[in-house]
């Protein structure tokens, strides 16, 4: 008689179950390693580490000074803030250029820095920041002035300037030169003035009624560039200066109308026009937020409003630019 082996149902659903066990906690081993060890790689010389958080960008640690640009690409018009990251005196510093023209430093936020305002005609390209140290070191990156789009538009000369006609149109293209030079020739000292962000010149959310930056057309063939932006402001509202500084020029001209310029050192200006009332002297140290004026409709306009100009030595750049660069940011 053979002997034939039954396999106890008890003890194969044990081993059934003793299996499922050993299987689960392995798996369970896994993906806790899985997901809770960090997975480094590298991008552009920098680690990244992802975890259970987002990912963020360790940059890689330098252990001497380098240039940084905000922001890393500019248009002509606008401003850039140029920072020497890891250089807090301006003594060891003999020169800074951008394209073989020196650069006025100063310290902001404890770092060397200089600001640069792109001229609105300025051709795109890639140009050299050269930072040449006491010591003979250079430091050295490049700036890039990307493309910008003109736009053109019609515009009218208003009746009390002549109209649109073709003498109109040459005495507004003579008296613009003059104003230009008197503009140009104001004082701007290698001082800083300001220690705070820049505020607005108007109470209340700004609005913008005409943009800088785009080139108004004159009758058949004189263009003009807008080099500056225009606000909402009926007939006396009060107008703030948007930094400390000290009054560069007050005057009243034939198109700028009633006319403040304030100097905030380092070759930064912001000027005010077509205000209907001056409250400042030239001379004159103002504090941010301080009222210099009431603005108006003199000069060169179709309508109220107040015209603000910022000013980076002789280039005209967009204020809106500029806040968004250095302002507070309340607006």
């Amino acid at each position: 008689m053979h002997m034939i082996k039954h396999n106890h149902p008890k003890r194969h659903k044990g081993r059934k179950a003793l299996f499922l066990v050993a299987f689960f906690v392995l798996l369970g081993v896994f993906a806790f390693q899985y997901f809770n060890e960090p997975s480094v790689s590298k991008v552009d010389g920098a680690s990244v580490v992802a975890v259970s958080t987002p990912v963020v960008r360790k940059p890689v640690p330098r252990d001497h000074p380098f240039i940084s640009i905000t922001p890393l690409e500019t248009r002509p018009g606008e401003p850039a803030l140029i920072t020497v990251e890891g250089l807090t005196s301006t003594t060891s510093v003999k020169s800074f250029t951008f394209d073989n023209r020196p650069l006025i430093i100063f310290l902001y936020e404890g770092q060397v820095s200089a600001l640069l305002g792109v001229d609105l005609r300025a051709i795109p390209g890639t140009f050299p920041l050269v930072l040449t140290l006491r010591d003979g070191q250079q430091i050295k990156e490049n700036f890039i002035i990307s493309e910008r789009v003109v736009v053109q538009k019609p515009f009218d000369i208003p009746d009390k300037l002549g109209g649109n006609t073709p003498v109109s149109e040459k005495a507004l293209i003579t008296s613009l030169a003059q104003e230009g030079k008197i503009i140009n020739a104001i004082f701007t000292s290698n001082q800083r003035f300001w220690t705070d962000k820049f505020g607005l010149p108007l109470k209340g959310p700004l609005v913008v009624s005409d943009p800088y930056g785009y080139t108004r057309l004159l009758g058949k063939s004189t263009t003009m560039p807008h080099k500056g932006t225009d606000f909402q402001a009926s007939i006396g509202t009060p107008v703030y200066v948007m930094n400390r500084g000290v009054v560069g020029f007050v005057g009243n001209l034939r198109n700028y109308g009633k006319v403040v310029v304030i100097d905030h050192g380092v070759g930064l200006q912001t000027v005010y026009m077509h205000l209907s009332e001056i409250n400042v002297v030239n001379g004159q140290i103002v504090e941010k937020g301080e009222q210099i004026a009431l603005s108006g409709d003199t000069g060169y306009v179709l309508g109220p409003h107040l015209h603000v100009t910022v000013r980076i030595w002789d280039i005209s750049i967009d204020p809106m630019k500029f806040l968004e660069l250095l302002g507070d940011g309340n607006y």
